[in-house]
């Protein structure tokens, strides 16, 4: 069961199946285009976005209790509380001091503790990390930089640049983009959720517009470098499928 009323996309594995699917997620970036274009937002897709909501205040992939039969049960994560919750306050849905009081909980309880040897050089202790899970063993996690793009999106626009962990994953962003430099390996390798790194320059470019510095350069470099080899691919699980393509969202890119 997939919640009605969002943008639509296809999930696809390497095997050939596919399904389609609506989540919050790809309905969040729509909207994005769509506020960014200064054009009005569909009211259904705000509605989406807002069932997405954890009890604690992060959101998730899909609308809470409504995960599809064939998808695992993912925990909340950083990118869809970052994007859903900085366009659920920019439409009016979500009050600024309690998006403010939700970033802090979430996003930013959300920490690399530790960093494991070898790895790549742009992971620093304390950068945001991208599952909201806590526990054992849940002290080394995945970071994304297209994920952590978005939650400094989300901070700046704010007025939360000031937190704990904005400074290192800030540094841990400017230095994987430096060292991506014209490796389209590299630029691949800096968001194992994001087969396009194409999102991540779309991404930069956002959070340039939201008061984040420093990340013009590497926005043009990642297309100069990757240029797009799916027109509409979205996002996926870690480095592979399954694949989320979305025509639609293609389509309102265009346009917006």
């Amino acid at each position: 069961m997939t919640a009605p009323g969002g943008v639509g996309s296809v999930v696809r594995w390497a095997d050939g199946r596919s399904v389609h699917d609506s989540n919050g997620f790809v309905t969040a970036l729509a909207v994005r285009e769509v506020r960014r274009a200064g054009k009005t937002v569909p009211e259904a897709w705000l509605d989406l976005l807002e069932t997405c909501r954890r009890p604690n205040g992060s959101y998730g992939f899909w609308p809470y209790g409504a995960t599809p039969a064939w998808a695992p049960e993912l925990p909340a994560d950083s990118d869809d509380t970052a994007v859903m919750l900085l366009e659920l306050e920019r439409a009016g849905r979500v009050s600024r001091t309690e998006a403010r009081s939700v970033a802090c909980h979430t996003v930013g309880a959300h920490r690399l503790r530790r960093v494991l040897a070898p790895g790549p050089p742009w992971l620093r202790q304390g950068m945001f990390t991208t599952w909201h899970r806590r526990g054992a063993g849940h002290d080394i996690d995945l970071v994304d930089l297209t994920a952590a793009t978005n939650v400094l999106a989300l901070l700046y626009s704010l007025g939360l640049q000031q937190i704990p962990g904005v400074e290192e994953t800030l540094a841990g962003l400017t230095t994987g983009l430096e060292w991506a430099a014209s490796s389209a390996a590299r630029w691949q390798s800096l968001s194992p959720f994001y087969p396009e790194p194409d999102e991540l320059a779309r991404a930069l470019d956002h959070a340039t517009h939201c008061g984040v510095r420093g990340l013009t350069d590497g926005a043009r470099t990642a297309r100069q470098v990757c240029p797009r080899q799916s027109l509409d691919a979205v996002c996926s699980m870690a480095y592979g499928p399954p694949t989320w393509h979305s025509s639609d969202l293609a389509a309102i890119r265009r346009t917006a």
